[in-house]
């Protein structure tokens, strides 16, 4: 779910309309439309203000981005811990072949 679904559903759970949640944090009701549709985001001052109009923490609206990038982390602690065991010559051939992907990905987006 989206930070604007989680802003939306988060009103609604507390009955506000949007011209009542815009009031509380000093915006129009169509910008809190726009945050809610995801046209655009709020500054992160306002977002303070999101968080305390709704009465909920920032892990609440975040909690989908925040699961996207554990599982990118958790491949790299894989990644990382198969690393740390190889030996001198293991390492190297990693750090060979990385960089070479790594050349073949950045000189074909030139």
């Amino acid at each position: 779910m989206s930070i604007g679904s989680r802003i939306k559903e988060k009103r609604a759970e507390l009955n506000l309309s949007r011209a009542d949640l815009a009031d509380k944090i000093g915006v129009s009701a169509s910008a809190i439309a726009n945050y809610e549709n995801e046209v655009s985001v709020p500054k992160i001052e306002l977002m303070y203000k999101i968080l305390s109009a709704l009465k909920c923490d920032a892990n609440y609206l975040y909690q989908d981005n925040m699961d996207t990038n554990n599982n990118s982390s958790n491949i790299e602690d894989i990644i990382l811990k198969k690393y740390r065991t190889l030996d001198n010559h293991g390492k190297e051939l990693v750090i060979l072949v990385l960089d070479k992907e790594y050349e073949r990905v950045t000189d074909t987006k030139l």
